[in-house]
């Protein structure tokens, strides 16, 4: 079948089966046309001796709908992430909030301190990320770092950093985990 037949006859049928089966509209009309779209550049993959047009459409639409589903979830999930990130490192406008953030952040170092099972470089590190201090010579000095080429000094330091960062993330996911 020609493209725009495809379009005209198909189009809103598949947004509206999508709709449906319990997915956004945003995304069952995202779909529905990225489905028309890929028919549209590869047309030879649809074999009329197997099934019927609309029914590979859909399967197709199916997969697309899924595909963007998730990736509309997963941004949700890193968009609220940084915005949790973003609270933290924001500077607080008035005394009250500095030191409700301040007791926050103590309250945070000494879990992680006491039942964390951080040692003491991770300590440090965790510090120097609380205080807003990122730099790669601080981090190489609290690392205790060999002298090395900058190039691997900001390598090193980022893979402790990342390797922290998950390492903080699994801990918050469990503590999360027990208060449900």
């Amino acid at each position: 079948m020609a493209y725009f037949d495809v379009f005209s006859m198909y189009m809103e049928r598949i947004a509206k089966k999508l709709e449906g089966a319990g997915y956004d509209v945003d995304v069952a009309r995202d779909a529905a046309l990225e489905t028309v779209l890929a028919y549209r550049k590869n047309p030879e993959r649809y074999d009329p001796r197997k099934v019927h047009l609309f029914t590979y459409i859909m399967g197709v639409a199916r997969h697309k709908a899924v595909d963007r589903w998730r990736s509309v979830r997963a941004r949700a999930q890193r968009d609220k992430k940084q915005g949790d990130v973003e609270l933290l490192l924001r500077t607080p406008k008035d005394q009250v909030e500095k030191m409700e953030t301040y007791v926050r952040v103590r309250q945070l170092v000494d879990l992680l301190e006491e039942g964390g099972g951080l040692n003491e470089r991770d300590q440090a590190i965790l510090r120097l990320f609380l205080m807003g201090e990122g730099s790669t010579e601080e981090m190489t000095k609290v690392l205790r770092l060999p002298p090395m080429s900058k190039e691997d000094q900001q390598s090193e330091a980022k893979r402790h950093r990342d390797r922290l960062l998950k390492r903080l993330a699994r801990l918050g996911k469990e503590d999360s985990d027990d208060d449900s």
